[in-house]
């Protein structure tokens, strides 16, 4: 019994490891032209995913986003199970702006080259020009943040499962499954991965996506999962970005 939750409990770690890491790094994948090279399943209702899609999230005027990370285990403790979530807003014309709700403890507002964070849920504000655009701060919290490590690095995996609404928009949705390998084999668990990700047809983009694995070990059972979406497309009424008032000075010495 010690052993398969060992087993388990290096999984989840690792899993948890992987994308904390993960996401506080940027993508670096380049967008694809939507209608050109870009991964639309054929006439035959079939089609390879492509990587770099997630860069058409910065061709849109506007939207908001959620991704989050959870582990479970059927031996947990408190340290062993558990979710984090991330949302936000991105505007990205006329001028790129972005507010984010980082776990539930920090407040982010970003709007060009200005920055501003909030640890008391937005009552005050500080100036932080460490979160500005284009910095790695920001990026790693944005939905794309993963994309890459997670998707991009698997799109040959992929098929297409069918057209489907998804968050309000009709999508292409690609399914791919497979062995969790050489991670699995570290943490001395039989893991599975399954991965759906959800493509708008007009655009491009990535809509929805879910990346995870499960794993079993002596009668132990452990899973851990990675999911994004992205809502409110060119919202603009809702989808708003506006500087802080109640802006607290620094003391000086």
């Amino acid at each position: 019994m010690g052993t398969s939750k060992r087993a388990i409990r290096g999984l989840l770690a690792l899993g948890l490891a992987v994308g904390l890491v993960a996401a506080a790094c940027t993508s670096s994948s380049a967008p694809n032209v939507p209608g050109g090279g870009n991964g639309l399943p054929g006439a035959g209702g079939t089609g390879s995913l492509s990587s770099g899609l997630s860069g058409n999230l910065a061709t849109l005027d506007s939207y908001q986003f959620s991704w989050s990370f959870s582990t479970s285990s059927s031996g947990a403790t408190a340290a062993e199970t558990g979710s984090f979530k991330t949302t936000g807003t991105v505007v990205n014309k006329p001028t790129k702006a972005y507010k984010i709700n980082d776990l539930g403890m920090f407040q982010i507002i970003v709007i060009g080259d200005k920055g501003w964070m909030s640890s008391d849920n937005g009552s005050t504000w500080l100036a932080d020009d460490t979160y500005k655009v284009g910095s790695s701060s920001l990026d790693g919290l944005l939905p794309d943040s993963m994309y890459a490590s997670d998707f991009d690095s698997n799109a040959g995996g992929f098929t297409v499962a069918g057209s489907e609404t998804k968050n309000g928009i009709d999508c292409f949705h690609y399914t791919g499954a497979s062995s969790l390998g050489a991670l699995g084999a570290i943490a001395g668990a039989n893991a599975t991965v399954k991965q759906d990700l959800w493509v708008s047809k007009a655009g491009n983009f990535p809509v929805s996506g879910f990346y995870g694995y499960s794993a079993s070990s002596g009668g132990q059972t452990g899973s851990f999962g990675y999911s994004f979406d992205v809502t409110n497309v060119n919202d603009a009424a809702n989808n708003k970005v506006e500087a802080p008032t109640n802006v607290v000075a620094l003391p000086s010495f």
